[in-house]
C-alpha cells in the first residue's frame, strides 16, 4: 500500500465520540459503535451524558454512508456504566447493567428499524448468582439460541465461568471452564476504515 491508495469514502456531517472499543460490531454490511452525539464540550463526563446524546453510529461499508441509530424507546435513562453493543443471532444487540441490580439485553430484529428493538433479557444478578460489585466483574453475552430462550454469558469475577440462562424456564446453570480459560472468536471485515479523521 502506498500513499496513492488512500481515498476519502464518505463525509459524515458530525463525527460523534465513540465509546468503548474501536472495534465495532459488524452486522448487515455495517460497522457499528456506541457513540455520543451533540456534545457541547470535550472531554465529556459520563455522569453528565443525557439519553438524547447516546446513539449508535453506523458506517455502511457497501454504500459508504453513515447514519445514527436511536436506542430502544424503553431505554429510559442513562445507566451508571456505559452500555455495550454486540451481535447475537446476526442481530445488533445492546446490553447494560441496570441500576446495579439487573442485566438487560435488547435486540434489534430488523437492522436500522427503530420499532424492531425488543427487550429479550431483564434478569437480576441475584437470580444469576453473580456478584456485580466484585472488582473487575464482567458479564458478557456469548450466544443466544435461535428462539431466544437460551443465552450463554461469560461471567468473569474471581474465576471464569459460563452462565447458561434459560429465560423460558427461568433457570440458571453455571459451567466451570477448565483451567479458567476461554477462547473467543468473532467475525470481521477487512478494512482500514475508521470514522475518525486522519491526523495531519
Amino acid at each position: 500500500m502506498g500513499d496513492g491508495c488512500w481515498r476519502k469514502t464518505l463525509a459524515c456531517p458530525d463525527i460523534p465520540i465513540l465509546l468503548g472499543t474501536l472495534i465495532g460490531p459488524f452486522v448487515n454490511g455495517s460497522v457499528n459503535w456506541l457513540a455520543l452525539n451533540h456534545l457541547n464540550c470535550h472531554p465529556y463526563k459520563w455522569e453528565n451524558v443525557t439519553i438524547k446524546q447516546l446513539v449508535i453510529f453506523s458506517l455502511d461499508l457497501r454504500k459508504e454512508t453513515c447514519k445514527y441509530i436511536s436506542l430502544p424507546d424503553g431505554f429510559g435513562e442513562v445507566p451508571e456504566d456505559e452500555p455495550t453493543i454486540a451481535v447475537l443471532r446476526g442481530c445488533l444487540c445492546l446490553y447494560y447493567d441496570h441500576m446495579k441490580t439487573h442485566f438487560v439485553l435488547w435486540e434489534m430484529r430488523e437492522f436500522g428499524v427503530q420499532e424492531s428493538w425488543i427487550r429479550l433479557v431483564n434478569v437480576s444478578y441475584v437470580h444469576l448468582q453473580f456478584n456485580n460489585f466484585a472488582p473487575d466483574a464482567l458479564l458478557l453475552p456469548l450466544c443466544l439460541s435461535e428462539n431466544g430462550d437460551l443465552m450463554l454469558l461469560l461471567a468473569n469475577k474471581e474465576r471464569v465461568d459460563v452462565i447458561k440462562y434459560n429465560s423460558r424456564d427461568d433457570r440458571v446453570e453455571y459451567i466451570q471452564l477448565p483451567n479458567n480459560q476461554i477462547w473467543y472468536a468473532d467475525e470481521h471485515m477487512q478494512s482500514l476504515v475508521l470514522p475518525r479523521p486522519r491526523p495531519h
